[in-house]
């Protein structure tokens, strides 16, 4: 998957774009490939997401999770032939191993539907001859016709040439007075010896007590053995001969060959978005052409991932955006878990996937873009916080794209609040000016209100709209109250907010 223009590299971080890749990464090289070429779709091909998605989630649907797993499973077994396909396009001549691996392949894309096709089978039909066990390949008899008789004459010359060495260590043997001489290298004991060896008898070491001898090779082994040698070369010319034809099969067949790759690409690629879609529950969502983001009990799957890992259960929420919007809410409330599932949600229909949530509705956007807490900028090492955020926005708003998807969490926090609710409500103007979508976190007071965006707050862990003037005091005090502090302390803080004067 490639993020093309869609995102930055900090902005994918804070939205869990490595978790999405991972959660519908393929399990094949063939997969593996075409994965890596993905790229998000962008506004005005919302047909085309659409397409994919809801085919993602039909599949998803009609078929058992125990079958997507098991095909997932065959897919991962078989080899990557790409390699020898393309070696033999060119002309060249491949080894048994290779076509072992290519055997191994059309057998197995036989048993994937909508994979094999006349190319696999004619390629498994001529090797198949060569079919040893289950993990080897034998160039067989039946794979040239001179084949068998050369392998023939191999064997009596062989069978001529331990004959006549056999005979040739028996007089050896006999001269030695001993049983046999087993192999070529043999002891002698000098005191067994009666004179002079035997002819035929040649030392390779001396010692005090004994000779290290080897047998030379008289004529008859000689002949024989030349006669061995004649046999296995011409053995060697006919399995060449039938590698070559073997080779020109596979290089006649290699469009077709390479049409079940790529469909077995595809087919790695889809049925990992359905096996996402079925551990998450995602639905395909209703693409519009118009910019739009809404949704019901959406869900930021990293998160939801990690916290049922610890036994603790994610909140979904439901979320309608017309354009940019304020989020209100105490720290840990949710605030930023509420822009992150907007984003993931977004990140998701991009790239034509099902979406963590039910009766999505929304566009495509042209960028989507993270600002504030979160971004980590070591090439501006050299800039306070405040200034990396002013790049990271000015970099946003002059791409000047179509549609913008942008998520602001408290921006503007390092600066006096004045000039923190003056820049945040600057900005929200611009996004309403150009009509981008997207969530403003924020603890500053009156910037809904100033900028004339909708005001949503976080209580509970879950999202509401709210008035644009409405305060959220006490909500910081709730949270503390649900994470476990003792009713005393809520009860004091309780207390100190009564008595406290808040200027608006």
């Amino acid at each position: 998957m490639k993020l093309d223009d869609l995102l930055d590299e900090q902005s994918a971080e804070r939205l869990g774009f490595a978790w999405l890749r991972a959660a519908t990464a393929p399990v094949s090289a063939y997969g593996a490939r075409a994965f890596a070429q993905l790229r998000p779709y962008c506004a005005g091909e919302e047909r085309l997401a659409s397409e994919r998605a809801h085919d993602v989630e039909r599949r998803a649907r009609n078929l058992p999770a125990e079958r997507v797993g098991a095909t997932l499973h065959a897919i991962a077994a078989l080899p990557d032939v790409a390699g020898f396909v393309a070696r033999a396009s060119i002309g060249e001549v491949l080894d048994d191993p290779d076509f072992y691996e290519l055997l191994h392949f059309c057998d197995g894309v036989e048993a994937l539907e909508g994979i094999a096709n006349e190319a696999t089978r004619t390629v498994d039909s001529a090797l198949a001859p060569g079919r040893f066990g289950g993990s080897a390949f034998y160039l067989a008899e039946a794979f040239d016709d001179a084949l068998s008789a050369a392998r023939s004459a191999m064997s009596d010359a062989q069978a001529e040439f331990q004959a006549a060495r056999g005979r040739e260590r028996a007089t050896a043997a006999h001269a030695l007075q001993r049983d046999e001489i087993a192999g070529d290298e043999f002891i002698v004991m000098r005191a067994d010896v009666p004179g002079t060896l035997p002819a035929g008898v040649r030392v390779l070491r001396e010692a005090a007590t004994y000779l290290s001898c080897t047998l030379e090779y008289g004529a008859p082994s000689l002949h024989a053995l030349e006669r061995r040698e004649t046999a296995i070369a011409a053995v060697a010319e006919a399995e060449a001969r039938a590698r070559v034809r073997l080779s020109g099969i596979v290089r006649d067949s290699a469009a077709g060959l390479n049409a079940a790759v790529e469909a077995l690409a595809t087919l790695d690629v889809t049925l990992a978005a359905v096996r996402y879609t079925q551990r998450y529950n995602c639905t395909a969502a209703e693409m519009l052409e118009t910019p739009a983001l809404a949704f019901e009990s959406g869900r930021f799957l990293p998160l939801a991932e990690q916290l049922e890992s610890a036994s603790r259960q994610f909140v979904p929420i439901d979320l309608t955006l017309n354009g940019p919007a304020v989020v209100t809410g105490p720290n840990m409330g949710g605030k930023t878990v509420a822009m992150q599932t907007c984003g993931f949600v977004t990140l998701a229909a991009a790239f034509g996937l099902p979406v963590p949530a039910h009766n999505a509705r929304l566009a495509l956007f042209d960028r989507i873009a993270w600002l504030g807490v979160g971004r980590d900028e070591p090439h501006e090492a050299l800039l306070s916080s405040f200034a990396v955020e002013i790049v990271a926005l000015k970099t946003v708003l002059d791409r000047g794209v179509r549609r913008l998807a942008v998520f602001i969490d408290e921006f503007a926090r390092t600066t006096s609040p004045a000039e923190g609710i003056a820049l945040t409500v600057a900005l929200l103007e611009r996004l309403r000016e150009t009509q981008a979508h997207g969530l403003a976190a924020t603890h500053l007071p009156g910037v809904a209100k100033a900028a004339q965006v909708p005001h949503f707050a976080v209580r509970d862990y879950r999202i509401s709209q709210v008035e644009a003037d409405e305060s959220s005091d006490g909500e910081a005090i709730a949270l503390a109250q649900s994470l476990g502090m003792d009713e005393r302390f809520v009860a004091a803080a309780q207390r100190a907010l009564k008595g406290t004067v808040w200027t608006r």
